[in-house]
């Protein structure tokens, strides 16, 4: 068996550009406003506290962004890059350090040799 995997690491900025593109594509699922820090709060599972001040607010306030919709949004920044991403490959995400890594993993089919 081969599996061919791959880790594509967001760093902190890359995560703030994913999420803007992520509600540029997306506005009704965060409310609108300007976009604030961005919180690793839990590792497993993955649990994102994403600040947001509502235009003409003073203050933030945080929304919580669970792993299944870390992982649509870091796939949808991959499309948008036109980092390839093979539809049939595994699909995980994993915290390492201050960045979130895309694990992607294909079980490729072995040749059989003819004697």
């Amino acid at each position: 068996m081969i599996v061919d995997s791959r880790h594509i690491l967001f760093s902190p900025s890359a995560l703030r550009a994913a999420l803007s593109t992520y509600r540029e594509l997306f506005p009704q699922k965060q409310p609108p406003g300007h976009l604030g820090p961005i919180i690793i709060r839990r590792q497993s599972p993955i649990m994102l506290g994403i600040q947001v001040q509502a235009y003409g607010a003073s203050a933030y306030r945080e929304l919580e962004m669970a792993e299944s919709e870390v992982a649509a949004m870091l796939i949808v920044y991959c499309r948008k890059l036109k980092i390839p991403l093979p539809r049939t490959a595994e699909k995980a995400i994993k915290v390492e350090g201050d960045n979130i890594a895309l694990i992607v993993s294909k079980t490729l089919a072995l040749a059989t040799a003819t004697p």
